[in-house]
This record gives structure tokens, sequence and C-alpha cells, in this order.
């Protein structure tokens, strides 16, 4: 099963600011929704409370305060170890998409990084983890918006 992680991060590493994103780039949220339609997303609880059931997705939510169930669209387990172990049978493909805890749990696990960095200085309580120094840039494309950002892929 290949594990990608896709995030959005500030130029100084704010990913959230509590469940809320503090920026609004015109564009690069359609990169996320292309990214993971008819996909397993792999999220904390906050985030799935924030963000919602987005169609044709499925989530494996990772909560230590909720029970563990299995169901065909939303499944919720203890730890990112049981989810990955679940999906490792279920699909080829797991995109985990936030929040910042579950990125810091997972980034040294990942085989690919899809990283929006969105050129602006924002406030928050919730960061991007440092990339690990075995990951390589391979792509880089810079987007005009109303706040300009740049789409990065990282590979080890």
């Amino acid at each position: 099963m290949i594990i990608s992680l896709m995030a959005a991060r500030s130029d100084n590493n704010v990913i959230g600011n509590n469940a809320e994103i503090p920026w609004k780039a015109e564009g690069e949220q359609l990169l996320f929704k292309a990214m993971t339609y008819n996909h397993w997303l792999l999220v904390g609880r906050k985030t799935f409370e924030a963000m919602g059931m987005l169609p044709d997705r499925k989530y494996a939510v990772v909560s230590s305060s909720l029970k563990e169930q299995i169901s065909e669209d939303v499944c919720f387990f203890k730890s990112v170890d049981a989810a990955l172990g679940y999906l490792s049978d279920k699909t080829g493909l797991v995109i985990v998409s936030g929040g910042g805890q579950i990125y810091a749990e997972t980034i040294s696990r990942v085989d690919v990084i899809h990283l929006s960095v969105i050129h602006c200085e924002a406030k928050g309580n919730v960061f991007f983890p440092a990339i690990p120094e075995k990951f390589k840039m391979v792509f880089s494309q810079d987007f005009r918006s109303n706040i300009d950002y740049t789409y990065q892929i990282w590979t080890r």
C-alpha cells in the first residue's frame, strides 16, 4: 500500500488555527479535491469533524476518545497503526490528510508528500512537521492567486 500525505502550510509552517484553515487561497483546494477523489483519507477526529464528509471519499478516522467502528465509508480507529493495518487489506493508496498530530505521527512513514506552500505568514496554533531528510523534492509549480502558493511533490 502506498501512503501519501497531502497538506497545505503557510510560509511560517502554520496549518491551522484550532480547527480552522487560516487562509483562503483560491484554487488551492481544487488540488486536494482532485487528488483525494475516490480514495481513503486518514485523518484525526478534529480534522474529520472540521471538514465533514466530502463526497466520493472514504475515511479512516483516528481518535483515542471514540469507540473503534467499521462501516463502508467511515471507520474509527484508536491508533494510526490500527487504521493502516485495516487499510492495507482494503486499498492500494491512502492519503494522510491531517491534522497536525496525524501528520507528525505519519510523516516519517509516508512514501510521497503533496505539499502546498501558501505564501503568507499565518496566525495559528497547529504546525506542519519538518520534512525528514530522506525526502527530496521532485516537482514544484507556482500558482498565482489571491494568495500565491507553490505545489510541491516530495518522495523518498
